[in-house]
């Protein structure tokens, strides 16, 4: 296990913001993801782990402790079947990919999600009314001592929540259950819902996806634009002119200008409408 100190967080993060990690890390087996557990244990480190950093505002200070990085250096991914077994560093739109490849059908809705396997379970990442959750079959985790399995009736999940947010654990394979299908309609479908991504997205400027989760009977991309929100910047964090719902990085953002902007548009929300917006992007770090 490689250990680097000060690691510019900012270098792997997808709005391109953030100060430090005090330790960092990136391992390519499980053995290598416990010595980072025990190592953060023995030293009495606080630990967070991370995928690819697409859904990460990290602040200004930078994080305490060790940072786990679980991506490339840990992505297998093979097909049996009608069932994908895949390690958590695989990422999630090649996870997506390579079920159409073998004609399966229930992962078209993750063409075109970025982030990690393990960050989409952890997250029950969906789009266009699917998500992970109803597809694991079983779940391997790992802590500083042990691996287990958490099967389908034991993954607990709701919108953008899961089990693994209440535990400290460390997810690192899965399996996933889908369903035999017609190639060319998935692909067909795969390709539409890529166009209305590129079509509505700020696919070309740094972001973390979309800013919020969404309150119940509301969309909050065309509840902020209402509030004559697009293109509002406070220092170079911007509502993103394309798709409200993004907060984007027009160059030179600090990661306090972000959450000064989220701040902002909470409170207009709130006074407008009564509705608290929560974050959908992961806030880290020291404050």
């Amino acid at each position: 296990m490689n250990l680097i100190k000060n690691f510019p967080m900012k270098q792997i993060t997808s709005l391109g913001v953030g100060g430090p990690a005090d330790y960092f890390c990136k391992p390519k087996n499980i053995p290598e993801i416990q010595q980072g557990l025990q190592y953060a244990q023995e030293h009495e480190l606080p630990i967070t782990i991370i995928g690819y950093g697409t859904n990460l505002l990290v602040t200004d200070k930078g994080i305490r402790g060790l940072v786990i990085q679980i991506a490339d250096n840990f992505a297998q991914a093979g097909v049996e079947g009608t069932l994908i077994t895949a390690t958590s560093g695989c990422l999630f739109n090649s996870i997506s990919r390579l079920a159409a490849c073998h004609s399966l059908t229930g992962l078209e809705f993750a063409i075109g999600i970025p982030g990690s396997l393990g960050g989409a379970i952890y997250m029950n990442a969906g789009a266009y009314d699917g998500e992970i959750g109803p597809l694991i079959e079983n779940i391997t985790w790992a802590t500083a001592e042990d691996v287990g399995i958490w099967d389908k009736n034991s993954y607990i999940y709701s919108y953008r929540y899961s089990r693994a947010q209440e535990e400290p654990v460390v997810i690192v394979k899965a399996h996933i259950r889908l369903e035999k299908g017609d190639q060319k309609t998935i692909y067909a479908k795969m390709k539409e819902f890529q166009t209305k991504r590129h079509a509505r997205q700020p696919f070309d400027q740094p972001s973390a996806g979309s800013t919020f989760k969404r309150p119940e009977g509301y969309y909050v991309g065309p509840m902020i634009e209402k509030l004559n929100l697009k293109g509002y910047t406070i220092g170079g964090a911007q509502v993103s002119k394309k798709h409200a719902g993004f907060i984007i990085n027009t160059g030179n953002a600090t990661a306090q200008d972000i959450l000064d902007l989220i701040a902002f548009i909470q409170k207009t929300v709130k006074e407008a409408h009564g509705i608290h917006l929560e974050p959908e992007i992961k806030i880290i770090g020291e404050r």
